[in-house]
């Protein structure tokens, strides 16, 4: 071997040697940009100066580069999960809009969680404070109609037993109680959520046929809306999970008691005083909440 070719092989080694390291400064600054940390120092000795500052103005592009690739997933995944959590919003104000606003969202709000299906929680506050959205009042309870379903339909599964029910003429009712189904919550709302989850999300609305009884919905919506402003009290509404798909009703205020009643766990003998003081219907009653899935048990 010559002199020229250990030179060369030499040259070689040197300029291998300083794209390892340079790959290895790399990603110990993209890592530390991404998670807003200062990168550990090299052990490596240093390069000349200006093979550092050729090598330097490299990383520093790669890195912002790689930066802008990441932050442009992460808004794309958080834009998909946000519309697959909030389906109505993104209805109501169209797809465009929606990626505004989830954008703006994402920015703001910290994601605390891995999985995306626990991101979101406080869109519909954030909603309230946009004033690009002050021709949708509604849209912050529709968005936390859309969060709660979003969280029903994640709620563990409970098992539906029928015979159980034969108790409540056998068994001590101060002893026994309701199983709710699972999610059973109470919640209150001022704008007419039911009605513009519907003309979203029904079918029939959507079809040629569904044209008039859209427009009819549409119109008794938009009067709601409007009524709104001028309503005492909030109307109640009932959601829950029968089966896989989550459920979800306008309920009366007497009604609203006995499903407080059952999630606060009072014994089978205290619910049915409460609906004897309203004056509800007891077999009705039951014979519904049994049908549609609203309690799963008496135990």
């Amino acid at each position: 071997m010559n002199k020229s070719d250990k030179a060369a092989i030499q040259s070689s080694g040197d300029e291998e040697n300083n794209q390892a390291i340079a790959n290895q400064d790399y990603q110990r600054q993209l890592i530390a940009k991404i998670f807003n940390m200062q990168p550990p120092s090299s052990q490596k000795e240093p390069i000349e100066s200006a093979e550092r500052i050729r090598l330097d103005t490299s990383i520093q592009v790669n890195i912002q580069s790689g930066l802008n690739v990441y932050t442009n997933n992460f808004i794309e995944n958080g834009i998909r999960a946000l519309s697959i959590t909030f389906p109505t919003v993104e209805g109501l104000i169209g797809e465009d809009s929606f990626r505004t606003l989830s954008r703006k969202f994402l920015r703001q709000d910290a994601k605390a969680s891995f999985d995306w299906a626990e991101y979101g929680i406080a869109l519909p506050t954030f909603i309230e404070g946009q004033e690009a959205l002050d021709t949708y009042p509604f849209l912050s309870e529709v968005a936390q109609l859309d969060w709660l379903i979003h969280g029903v339909q994640r709620q563990a599964d409970k098992e539906f037993e029928p015979n159980t029910f034969a108790s409540l003429e056998t068994g001590d009712t101060d002893l026994l109680r309701f199983t709710p189904a699972p999610g059973l919550q109470l919640l209150t709302f001022w704008f007419p959520v039911v009605d513009l989850y519907q003309l979203i999300h029904d079918p029939y609305l959507q079809s040629e046929e569904g044209i008039l009884a859209r427009k009819a919905l549409l119109k008794k919506t938009t009067k709601s809306i409007n009524n709104a402003i001028n309503m005492a009290t909030p109307r109640s509404l009932v959601l829950w999970r029968a089966e896989y798909k989550a459920q979800f009703e306008y309920i009366s205020d007497a009604e609203a008691d006995v499903i407080q009643q059952i999630n606060a766990q009072a014994s089978v003998n205290a619910v049915i005083d409460t609906i004897g003081t309203h004056n509800i219907d007891l077999v009705e009653w039951l014979s519904k909440a049994i049908s549609n899935k609203l309690i799963f048990a008496v135990a």
